[in-house]
């Protein structure tokens, strides 16, 4: 097993952009992209499970982390775009792909563009702009799980620096705190601080906000999958407090190959919540190739 902090990090230039990434382990490739309000970080207990059988792969996604704050686009199809420059850099051809949360936007786009590449596709926390993401922002009555009014208000980017520029740490506790298991912010105190710090820098509230402002377009660049949903492997992954009962539901016309896998004792922050089975969960989907 390879410690998080043993990873190599490497930095790697496409175009105006640099991405942050960490590779770690040995084996078939597998790419791990986080969502927001995280960035690599959101991997660290679960990408060292994984070295022992995988050439893991975490990039910091644009706008977050260690990587550029770019005043371009935030689609996912451009963000997939970086992954694929990503892998030229590091001569990788064919990988597993496992997004979390936009994340997830960010691997359904990659796989639809790049369907060549991929060799099994996990998603974990989401459902896929243009089939219910669109819906699931509209803000709801209540304080619970179902009320996502972070979805529009994030959608307005400038609206959402203005809002919240000085009250990151605010912001941060209400994110980690909402759709955990127990209620309470499920991420440590040491993690929760480089989350405080990255989204500090000047311009990452705005960058990302604008991984949630691209969803309508998102949703339209989706719109191919409709009549081909995606072919590969597909595993859809989720919390029992939070899109667990729902996968078959949020993924069955995306993808004509799916298989599910619910996380007991967590809700959407698989990687806080409940590591070891999620990690589990990923490998058992990936190795299937193997057998």
């Amino acid at each position: 097993m390879t410690a998080w902090d043993a990873f190599a990090v490497r930095r790697i230039t496409i175009g105006e952009i640099d991405i942050s990434v960490r590779v770690g382990g040995d084996g078939p490739p597998l790419v791990l992209l986080h969502g927001f309000p995280q960035h690599s970080l959101a991997f660290r207990r679960i990408a060292p499970a994984l070295t022992d059988r995988f050439t893991v792969i975490v990039p910091d996604q644009r706008g977050m982390g260690a990587s550029t704050l770019p005043a371009g686009s935030f689609t996912k199809t451009d963000m997939a775009r970086d992954l694929a420059g990503v892998l030229d850099a590091l001569e990788i051809e064919q990988v597993h792909v496992a997004g979390y949360d936009l994340g997830a936007g960010v691997a359904v786009a990659f796989a639809r563009d790049f369907p060549n590449r991929v060799r099994r596709l996990a998603v974990m926390e989401f459902v896929a702009a243009g089939f219910g993401l669109e819906a699931a922002m509209a803000p709801k009555a209540g304080w619970n799980v179902d009320s996502n009014w972070h979805f529009s208000v994030f959608a307005a980017p400038d609206v959402a620096a203005w809002l919240f520029h000085g009250r990151e740490r605010e912001v941060l506790s209400w994110f980690f705190g909402h759709e955990s298991h127990r209620g309470v912010n499920a991420v440590p105190p040491e993690d929760f601080e480089a989350y405080v710090r990255s989204l500090s820098r000047p311009g990452a509230l705005r960058a990302g906000a604008q991984y949630y402002a691209a969803i309508f377009r998102d949703g339209e660049d989706n719109a191919p999958l409709r009549s081909r949903p995606l072919a590969m492997p597909v595993l859809a992954v989720g919390g029992e407090s939070h899109a667990g009962p729902m996968l078959k539901a949020l993924w069955s016309s995306v993808a004509a190959d799916l298989s599910t896998a619910v996380i007991p004792e967590a809700g959407h922050w698989l990687g806080e919540e409940n590591p070891v089975a999620t990690a589990a969960a990923l490998a058992t989907f990936f190795l299937e190739d193997d057998k």
